[in-house]
């Protein structure tokens, strides 16, 4: 198994290390671990960047997309002021935007060595992150990555394994053991699997409040998909304990959210509620241990969500610690 941790090319993340790779390559090796999981935006210069500390790419995400995707010009409308806004989010206004940026990222990664690639299997509108009432159903959401998939990645291709992620809201978060089977099975791309993200499956029981729940939970929900389960070939560690948030009443926050009219104010609003469900808290307890013995990934990445480089130096060693190391 290898052991990672996240790591984007935006901005604020470089500036801990003075954008300067060789700082992040001594970085590395000081934490006793094995590469990155990289967020590679689109825009950044790939030169720049030592091949052999990167070990996977994490691909973008579009939360809201099928209704783009399937062109429901009202439902844009509704969610977009004009369509210059529309194409500032997806890159333009067909489809095939998608289709051409996820080709664009595969290259990207091939270029970087990569030996896998994370996609998220997903869609939520914001204000159904309050409500939990979802228009989409997860296997209408699986249908339309299916689509969106197999026209980006073809079934004669090789390149890095393909990982797809769970998240508690509509699309895969392996509670359906058919869908999750049907759904690996109908993906043409042939280097394929899934990525179990620890924090994403424990938010799909809004009653876990201990560690030890955590543990006993995702053994179930693992031992549940039987067979199925053989595709699981990584895993996002990091904590989410719902019980507290996710037992309030959220009404309150969705009327702030529609009422705010500065776009920057009412982003942070939506921000706020999605890091309080899934904060990106390092395991500090033994179930953590618990859950890679069960699951035995291939890759273990530590995506948690450090403030500061010496955060991030902390975390890592927290979850060491956590594993036994």
């Amino acid at each position: 198994m290898k052991r990672l941790f996240h790591l984007s090319t935006v901005k604020r993340q470089l500036e801990w290390f003075q954008h300067d790779w060789k700082s992040i390559e001594e970085f590395v090796e000081k934490q006793n671990i094995d590469g990155i999981e990289l967020g590679l935006t689109m825009d950044y210069d790939l030169t720049q960047i030592p091949k052999d500390i990167i070990t996977g790419v994490h691909l973008s995400f579009y939360p809201m997309w099928l209704d783009f995707w399937y062109q429901k010009t009202d439902k844009l409308q509704k969610l977009f002021n004009n369509e210059e806004e529309i194409k500032k989010y997806y890159g333009g206004l067909k489809p095939e935007v998608l289709i051409e940026n996820y080709k664009r990222q595969y290259e990207r990664a091939k270029v970087l060595g990569a030996e896998y690639m994370v996609f998220h299997v997903c869609h939520i509108l914001p204000e159904d992150s309050f409500t939990w009432q979802f228009e989409y159903s997860d296997q209408e959401v699986m249908k339309a990555t299916l689509e969106l998939v197999n026209a980006v990645f073809g079934a004669d291709e090789e390149g890095p394994m393909l990982l797809f992620e769970n998240l508690w809201w509509p699309g895969l978060t392996y509670l359906d053991k058919g869908l999750t089977k049907d759904f690996i099975e109908r993906v043409h791309y042939k280097n394929k699997g899934y990525l179990v993200d620890v924090s994403h499956l424990t938010l799909t029981n809004g009653k876990i409040g201990r560690e030890e729940d955590v543990y006993k939970y995702i053994k179930k929900v693992i031992g549940d998909l039987g067979d199925t389960a053989k595709w699981i070939k990584g895993m996002h560690l990091n904590k989410a304990l719902p019980k507290f948030y996710m037992s309030r009443d959220h009404r309150y926050l969705l009327e702030k959210y529609q009422r705010e009219k500065d776009p920057m104010r009412k982003r942070n609003i939506l921000k706020t509620h999605i890091n309080m469900l899934d904060n990106h808290k390092p395991f500090d307890h033994e179930a953590a241990k618990q859950i890679v013995d069960l699951i035995k990934p291939q890759y273990c990445v530590y995506e948690t969500a450090p403030e500061s480089r010496y955060e991030l130096a902390y975390f890592i060693n927290k979850q060491n610690k956590a594993l036994g190391l």
